[in-house]
């Protein structure tokens, strides 16, 4: 019997400077019968030429489909419209158009899911790097474990968005996400624990790349309102209470601990966004945060303040 239909999906928007080097790794997959959907959220600089030359010039034996949104939709839209619409394959490589991934990604998380059949998403160690591909030298954005880590909707947990893969019923089950929820990346891998488990793996398989425009510096927190994230995240558990994936008393008690997560969360993107010791008490002070959390903030402080 052979390999599933797989659908690297490489999204992208306004990343002129990097698009060209993620392409060259998805075309690169070692993974045979793969589709590469190439597609620009209505880029305002040359990011869909480059994408567009270069799928034009590809003369490899995977498929590629390019994609221009008319208009720009968004990160959520956007990943409603790739991963329900356009992606064809059982399973999705979620990549982003300034990260750099391994020819082997795809090849390994696809085997991976095929071996756990009780497994519904997988991600790679990922590693932070810098707008020239440097290494950077704190690991703050890094996630890597030496040994497989594994979670279920009960232990909780988040595998990594630029390194994931994940069946398509993940999405398909739930139906798109909020036109109003800010991001796909958490509410994904919320989705799949409710189908099974998720791990990640010790080997690295993606770079994620760090630069001005990350949405994940300070300055754009703002864009990814927390409270947004966790309707969308009841509103999936409701959906789930309704297919017999879990209980109305599993849903409340995941939700106050959700609710909680927010509230820390929220004095710790504060704290993240000048990393000033008055904010790292502001954040392990109060009665919600446990002594392990409590020394992982510290520590992670100190290691930042020396590099």
């Amino acid at each position: 019997m052979g390999k599933p239909l797989v659908s690297y999906v490489l999204t992208a928007y306004n990343i002129e400077a990097f698009i060209e080097e993620s392409v060259k790794c998805a075309f690169a997959q070692t993974y045979e019968n793969l589709e590469i959907i190439l597609s620009d959220d209505h880029s305002t600089d040359k990011t869909f030429d480059i994408m567009k030359q270069m799928a034009a010039e590809y003369q490899g034996s995977h498929k590629v489909v390019l994609n221009r949104n008319e208009q720009n939709l968004g990160i959520t839209k956007h990943m409603n419209k790739c991963y329900l619409e356009m992606a064809q394959g059982d399973i999705i490589i979620a990549a982003h158009g300034d990260d750099i991934s391994i020819p082997e990604r795809t090849d390994i998380c696809v085997n991976f899911l095929l071996e756990h059949p009780d497994y519904t998403a997988v991600s790679m160690s990922l590693e932070a790097v810098d707008e020239n591909g440097k290494r950077l030298t704190t690991n703050l954005h890094d996630a890597v474990v030496a040994e497989e880590k594994h979670c279920d909707f009960t232990t909780g947990g988040n595998i990594p968005a630029p390194s994931r893969a994940f069946y398509k019923k993940v999405m398909t089950t739930f139906g798109p996400l909020n036109d109003d929820c800010p991001t796909e990346d958490e509410l994904i891998t919320f989705r799949a624990l409710m189908l099974g488990k998720n791990a990640l793996l010790p080997q690295v398989g993606v770079y994620y790349r760090k630069h001005k425009g990350s949405n994940s510096n300070p300055e754009f927190f703002d864009r990814f309102p927390l409270e947004k994230i966790l309707k969308q995240q009841n509103d999936d558990m409701l959906k789930a209470i309704e297919l017999g994936l879990i209980t109305d008393e599993q849903r409340a008690q995941k939700y106050r601990k959700l609710e909680k997560a927010m509230h820390i969360r929220k004095r710790y993107r504060k704290y993240y966004a000048d990393r000033s010791v008055k904010n790292l008490m502001a954040l392990i002070k109060p009665h919600d945060v446990d002594l392990r959390a409590k020394l992982h903030y510290i520590k992670g402080h100190i290691k930042n303040r020396k590099a």
